[in-house]
């Protein structure tokens, strides 16, 4: 754990990462009814900014305290947690909203689904493949989704888009898997 977090410490301090909501956030951010949301590895903050300037209060996660502290004390509706997520427990039924944008911790995968409220809607992008090797990029393919395998874990949704298809951040480099869903009520 110490390792990873002076890692994505350096990261944060050493490279800028967007700063605008992924595309996928801002296109169905509409379907969540509530307002409780949960932004797994939350970086810079971006999803969760976006999140709390449409209503919503947010858990923001990450191991870096250095990408939680770019977006401190920004907006009251984010609570930022320092946090491992092979030590964070995600509540059970607690959220209307889960964001999981560039992160990929398939251990997660029935946790998600177990903290989703009834009617929850999951955002999920993450990636698939590399077209060819960048810095800032996922390397071992531990950290790259396989064919489908998004969509297989998460069957048990409502899903309302699947996709697999170049990056909209970064076409050139990768390919990400794409998917949101709604839990039953």
């Amino acid at each position: 754990m110490r390792q990873d977090r002076l890692k994505w410490n350096d990261k944060y301090q050493r490279q800028n990462y967007p700063a605008d909501p992924a595309a996928i956030v801002k296109q169905y951010v509409e379907l969540a009814g509530g307002k409780k949301a949960l932004d797994i590895a939350a970086g810079n903050g971006r999803n969760a900014l976006f999140l709390a300037r449409q209503g919503f209060v947010v858990d923001a996660v990450d191991i870096a305290d250095a990408g939680l502290a770019q977006f401190a004390g920004k907006h009251p509706g984010i609570h930022s947690i320092c946090a491992d997520f092979d030590d964070f427990d995600i509540a059970a039924k607690r959220y209307d909203l889960i964001v999981n944008i560039k992160y990929l911790n398939r251990r997660l995968f029935p946790y998600i689904l177990e903290g989703l409220a009834p009617g929850g809607v999951l955002i999920f992008e993450t990636f698939l493949d590399l077209l060819h090797q960048a810095t800032d990029k996922p390397g071992c393919r531990d950290y790259l989704l396989r064919e489908n395998e998004l969509l297989h874990a998460f069957l048990s949704l409502k899903i309302v888009c699947y996709k697999e298809a170049n990056d909209e951040e970064d076409a050139e480099t990768a390919r990400v898997a794409s998917l949101v869903g709604i839990k039953n009520r």
